[in-house]
């Protein structure tokens, strides 16, 4: 009994097995099966069956179809309904060959739930070219060769390559310009070279031994003497003491420490300049005289002396106190005129 058993459950397993593969097909074909080397065609693959299984297509190792035959490319899997209970499947493949010969392709086989249906076989035919080689000169493979040069190949790499040059120059070129006053085509005065005092110093004794007050020119002469000084200032402290009133320029020097000692003389020109050039009065003599005293006076106090090198001091030293000339003796005068006011 117990046999029987097991033979009847056999039985109805081999027949739901038979059943299942009797509902689902899977049908390979091929548009062309004769081909000439690297021709293409297209690999179909059908597969119809319910549409509640799962149905898993093969993967094909290294795009490689079977020995000699190479995948191209997949197309996408389509899915068409035939009904509520069926389903049909199909997709492509382009294959080609490269190699002559006759190709035997083994049934795909599709995985359907836990079962495995497999396709038809099929065969193809790749043929080479008859080539009458008595009528055909053969030649050597020709070595690598350097491509000849076109001028719009680099067209695009010279022109970025001149404008980049080209900006560089102009900034450089306008950093120069700024620098140098001298590239602009513009004559630098030789008094921009000097230090400030001793431009200063230079103008005061022209305008000194010019004496054009005495002419009766007091206004020219206010107004040459405190511009003399205004550029002086404007140099020697860094301030645009052209563009200022007399008022902001003494409000800078009465609040500086350092300058406070020359505020009164610089005050007392700029104070009556004012007054001779927009209140036109007649100032004394003695009063010209004094601005110009004072004016001497603010320059030599606030110079700024230049620091002389050691080895410039050395010179001097060596060339004041020669070695080889005897020094005399201080006489008691001498000794009295150091400590006398120059």
């Amino acid at each position: 009994m117990f046999k029987k058993t097991l033979v009847l459950l056999s039985l109805i397993l081999t027949l739901s097995t038979l059943q299942a593969q009797q509902r689902v097909s899977v049908k390979a074909s091929i548009d062309s099966s004769d081909l000439m080397i690297g021709e293409q065609t297209l690999y179909h693959i059908e597969v119809s069956g319910p549409a509640s299984l799962n149905y898993i297509f093969p993967t094909f190792p290294g795009d490689t179809l079977i020995t000699g035959l190479e995948i191209l490319n997949r197309g996408k899997l389509d899915t068409v309904s035939i009904n509520s209970e069926r389903i049909e499947l199909k997709t492509d493949y382009l294959i080609t060959s490269f190699d002559s010969g006759l190709y035997y392709i083994p049934p795909v086989k599709i995985l359907v739930g836990s079962d495995t249906i497999e396709s038809n076989y099929l065969g193809i035919k790749v043929m080479t070219y008859d080539i009458d080689t008595t009528k055909i000169e053969v030649f050597d493979i020709k070595g690598v060769q350097q491509p000849p040069f076109v001028v719009s190949d680099y067209l695009v790499e010279a022109c970025l390559f001149l404008f980049l040059y080209a900006l560089i120059l102009l900034i450089i070129w306008l950093y120069l310009r700024k620098k140098f006053p001298f590239l602009k085509g513009e004559s630098v005065a030789p008094e921009s070279l000097l230090p400030p005092h001793v431009v200063a110093i230079m103008e005061l004794d022209r305008l000194k031994s010019e004496k054009i007050w005495k002419f009766g020119k007091n206004k020219k002469y206010y107004t040459e003497l405190t511009n003399i000084l205004r550029k002086y200032i404007e140099r020697r402290f860094q301030f645009n003491a052209l563009e200022m009133t007399t008022d902001e320029i003494l409000t800078l020097f009465k609040r500086d420490k350092t300058t406070q000692s020359v505020y009164q003389n610089l005050s007392q020109i700029l104070q009556l300049g004012d007054l001779v050039k927009f209140a036109k009065i007649e100032p004394l003599e003695s009063e010209n005289e004094l601005s110009m005293i004072n004016s001497y006076l603010f320059v030599n106090q606030t110079k700024q002396e230049e620091v002389k090198s050691m080895e410039e001091q050395k010179e001097e030293l060596i060339q004041k106190t020669p070695e080889d000339e005897p020094k005399a003796p201080a006489s008691e005068s001498d000794d009295l005129n150091k400590y006398m006011p120059k």
